[in-house]
């Protein structure tokens, strides 16, 4: 069996233009073996990327180890095609692998499926290399230090899975608000892009800010479920909403982008708040602010549609509709919305869909004369899917990876 000098020697006959050597078996390491090569790799990183699965925090699970070991193959099968790769299994229950000369597409693909089937049910919280996702990707020729002290790090901490919380009561629900209306949230507001794919040449249409509930668990409730109520979560909401206007107001106008939206409730967009909140920003964000207005809310508020549209016109804010599947097609007409966009959430559903539903999906979403955003695109089959059907408009972790990569979207 090859050692791990070997194995990590094997790229430069990839890159002198000679045929590369078989990949070799997989070699299951460790954490000294991780580190070591980890060593060795930053003196010679060139061609080589790595993965780091965030996976410890699954290792109370009574089949943790089989499903590790599934995954183990799962990612050995991919990175076979390249030139060189190796796969550490960490005593903390996280999941490393270098490699070298896989396209970075297959890759987000590969651990896109990992986080479906090994993570599910476990929603992303910040990790060690503070962001929002149960893996990372690195470039070693840049990135080799930061991986090393992420390691390290993961390794220093005792990781424990999490229980299932139980929810909040009326009088979390009171406390949680009166704590929001004088606290900075800025630090559990994240953002995420829309990208256009209309051009060769990808573009941001523009950026949506979100409040992380996981992270507002950990600040305001940590032993308690927020959103497992879900009449007691909108009157938390609507106080998140004004804590949000109040944590962007300031930055948002530094921001490079065309235009940005807010996740925000009915009652939130029609209040004197959002007026306030629109008429405090620089006169360059006139109607760039969108409003994203979640499916399930504006049903509720059906009697409003009216009014809530002639105040979009009248603030000049457009609308996004959030969260629909393509299943709420059929029952809503998404004509009579007269919204600025709706997203549509991708399925891998959608892709088995008979040629008849098929055929009623697309002209619905034609007939609605909004622009259309694919959501989830976490996979290639979302983003083939919107080049299909012709959606220019697309969201997702697949869709931000190969979009900093430089890689075509779709």
């Amino acid at each position: 069996m090859p050692s791990p000098s070997d194995l990590l020697e094997a790229a430069p006959a990839a890159r002198s233009g000679r045929t590369p050597r078989p990949a070799a078996p997989v070699l299951v390491g460790g954490d000294r073996d991780l580190l070591l090569d980890l060593a060795r790799l930053r003196k010679a990183p060139h061609g080589w990327r790595a993965v780091h699965v965030l996976a410890s925090v699954l290792a109370g699970r009574p089949r943790f180890a089989q499903d590790l070991a599934a995954a183990n193959v799962r990612v050995q099968a991919v990175l076979g095609g390249g030139a060189g790769y190796k796969i550490y299994n960490m005593s903390n229950g996280d999941l490393v692998f270098v490699y070298v000369q896989i396209a970075t597409p297959a890759i987000v693909a590969l651990c896109t499926s990992l986080v479906a089937t090994l993570f599910d049910g476990v929603p992303p919280t910040r990790n060690i290399y503070e962001e929002h996702g149960h893996y990372k990707l690195f470039d070693m020729a840049r990135d080799s230090a930061r991986l090393v002290e992420g390691v390290r790090g993961v390794l220093a901490a005792k990781t424990a899975v999490a229980p299932a919380k139980p929810p909040i009561g009326p009088k979390h629900a009171v406390i949680i608000s009166e704590k929001l209306r004088g606290s900075n949230i800025r630090s559990l507001v994240f953002n995420q892009p829309i990208y256009n794919i209309a051009h060769a040449r990808p573009g941001i249409e523009f950026l949506e800010f979100y409040t992380s509930i996981a992270e507002l668990e950990k600040a305001f409730a940590p032993d308690r479920s927020i959103a497992a109520n879900p009449w007691l979560f909108n009157l938390i909401k609507r106080e998140l909403d004004v804590a949000l206007m109040r944590a962007i107001q300031r930055e948002i106008g530094d921001y490079r982008h065309k235009a940005f939206s807010l996740n925000l409730l009915v009652d939130s967009f029609m209040s004197d708040g959002f007026r306030a909140f629109l008429a405090a920003l620089p006169v360059k964000l006139g109607g760039k602010v969108y409003a994203e207005l979640e499916k399930g809310d504006l049903v509720q508020n059906s009697h409003l549609l009216g009014d809530l549209m002639a105040r979009a016109r009248s603030l000049g804010v457009p609308v996004c509709v959030d969260g629909l599947s393509h299943h709420d097609v059929r029952l809503m007409r998404l004509s009579d919305l007269g919204c600025s966009y709706i997203k549509l959430k991708w399925d891998a559903d959608i892709a088995a869909a008979s040629g008849e539903a098929m055929a009623f999906l697309v002209q619905e979403l034609r007939a609605a004369n909004s622009r259309i955003i694919l959501t989830r695109c976490d996979s290639p089959k979302a983003l083939s899917f919107a080049r299909a059907v012709g959606i220019t408009f697309v969201q997702g972790r697949l869709a931000d990876e190969m979009f900093k990569t430089g890689d075509a979207l779709g």
